[in-house]
This record gives C-alpha cells, sequence and structure tokens, in this order.
C-alpha cells in the first residue's frame, strides 16, 4: 500500500498544480543499482535509481525479459504502476521511475524538513543507545559502532561479516526475541521496498523502536506516505550528474563509485 499510495499521490500532485509529467529518456539495468532517467520541462534530467538484489537477477532468465529496447517508449504511468509487481526486474524498474519522478517533485514542491549534515548528528547517540540494522548498511554500522556496541544487525542474504563480528547478528526478523525488538533506532535500507518487507518491518516496530529511518538511494521519494507509516526520516540521494552516474551504473559500479556524483538528503517528519 505505501508505493500504490505514493504513486497516487505523485498523480494528484501532478494534477493539482498543472505540471506536466516528465518522461523516461534512459533506463539501465546495473549490477549495483538500477537507474530511470526521466526528462521535464525546463530543467536538467532526474536519475532516481533502486537496488537490482542479485537474488532477483539469479530468479530472472534472459527469456523472461521482455521489455528490452522498449521502455522508454512506454507511458510513465506504466513504469510507475510497475512499482506494484511483486518483487522482479519490472518492480526494480518501477521503484526506480518513482524516484525520478519524486526527484521532480522535490525540485518544484518541496515543503519538507530537511536536515542538514550528518543524520547521526541529530539521533543523540550514546554508548547506552540500542540500535537495530535491516540490512548490511556498512558504512553506517562502521560510524554507530564506534558510539554504541549495543547493535543488532538483521541480513538474509550473508552471514555475519568478520568486521562486525563483535556485534549481534541475525539473518532473520523472527531470529529475535521479543525483548530484542525493542530498540531505540532502527535503520532500515531502502531495499525493503523491493523485496516487500518494508511494511511487515513497520508494523513489527512501529511501537517498539523510538525513531525509524529509511536510507538508501532505493528511499528516495517522496516521504508523505511514508511518514504516514510511521518512519520519521528518510535519507535519500539527489543526483547533479545524471550522465556520468549513468556510466557508473553500465560498467557495474555502486555507490562508492557514484556518490561523488551526488548529495545525500535527509527528509524529517514534522
Amino acid at each position: 500500500m505505501i508505493l500504490e499510495k505514493t504513486i497516487a499521490l505523485i498523480k494528484q500532485i501532478y494534477k493539482i498544480h498543472k505540471i506536466v509529467p516528465p518522461k523516461a529518456t534512459k533506463v539501465v539495468i546495473g549490477l549495483g543499482y538500477t537507474g530511470v532517467e526521466v526528462s521535464a520541462y525546463a530543467y536538467e534530467p532526474f536519475l532516481g535509481l533502486a537496488s537490482t538484489l542479485p537474488s532477483i537477477i539469479k530468479a530472472t532468465s534472459c527469456n523472461k525479459i521482455t521489455f528490452a529496447g522498449e521502455l522508454t517508449n512506454k507511458p510513465l504511468s506504466e513504469l510507475l504502476d510497475w512499482s506494484l509487481k511483486t518483487p522482479s526486474l519490472e518492480r526494480i524498474i518501477g521503484i526506480a521511475t518513482l524516484n525520478s519522478v519524486s526527484q521532480h517533485i522535490l525540485k518544484i514542491i518541496n515543503p519538507y524538513k530537511k536536515l542538514d549534515g550528518n543524520v547521526l548528528e541529530h539521533l543523540n547517540i550514546n554508548n547506552d543507545t540500542k540500535i537495530t540494522f535491516i540490512g548490511l548498511i556498512k558504512p553506517l554500522i562502521k560510524e554507530v559502532s564506534k558510539i554504541t556496541q549495543l547493535i543488532t544487525i538483521v541480513e538474509d542474504t550473508l552471514s555475519s561479516p568478520l568486521e562486525f563480528n563483535q556485534l549481534d547478528f541475525k539473518q532473520n526478523l523472527n531470529e529475535l526475541k521479543e525483548d530484542e525488538i525493542f530498540t531505540d533506532i532502527l535503520f532500515c535500507t531502502g531495499t525493503a521496498l523491493i523485496n516487500n518487507t518494508l511494511e511487515s518491518i513497520l508494523e513489527k516496530y512501529r511501537r517498539k523502536a523510538r525513531k525509524i529511518i529509511l536510507i538508501g538511494p532505493t528511499a528516495s521519494m517522496i516521504p508523505d506516505i511514508l511518514f504516514d507509516y510511521g518512519i520519521d526520516i528518510i535519507g535519500g540521494i539527489e543526483i547533479f550528474n545524471s550522465e556520468a552516474t549513468i556510466q557508473i551504473l553500465q560498467e557495474g559500479g555502486g555507490t562508492k563509485l557514484f556518490k561523488k556524483y551526488g548529495k545525500k538528503y535527509n527528509l524529517m517528519k514534522e
């Protein structure tokens, strides 16, 4: 429902404000991220990103990809609706489209409160703060672990990395005992939007986490509905050099390489 309601809101915004919707101009499915570029009148292109989950790629054989060569000819509304499909390449493309369109809207209409600087500066974390990560957000985990060791990581695709072997590592939310679910801050990666687990995660943590933060390039969408579902802060990225970023995606690169062509931002629920 989060994605469905967000798409409906986007269509409503375009209609109410009489904004001509952009058109999809480029689509690239990279090893790390999928990117959809849209072009809008009077603006440079907007690029939306979504994680290309390896599990989905492995499950997709060549003969199942029937849309190659035709994506930029499809109506924007159709690509947006792909985000409502079951976890698949189509869903990844749909969410990347949703993020690119959201960047267009955020450029024109942006009533949201922005947090300047690193999000950790606004969270008052100390050595007694309990933190839960859903997804292996390595750079952030490394930074947080310098402040507190009360960290639980939930990641179902990997065994515990050696660099984090001093932290509590679970492969599934079901491994957590009831008292382990209570946490001060929950960081959740935006890939939960792709594998269709975000709403169940929010249902589990909504009354058990002091703050819930959705973070990553895949979460770079207008935040209204995400706020309504209990997320407090949304950390996304605005890409300001679409061409350079697309080249990196085409050549198999990820966040470490394209982050210099973008700017991270954090939107806070009022």
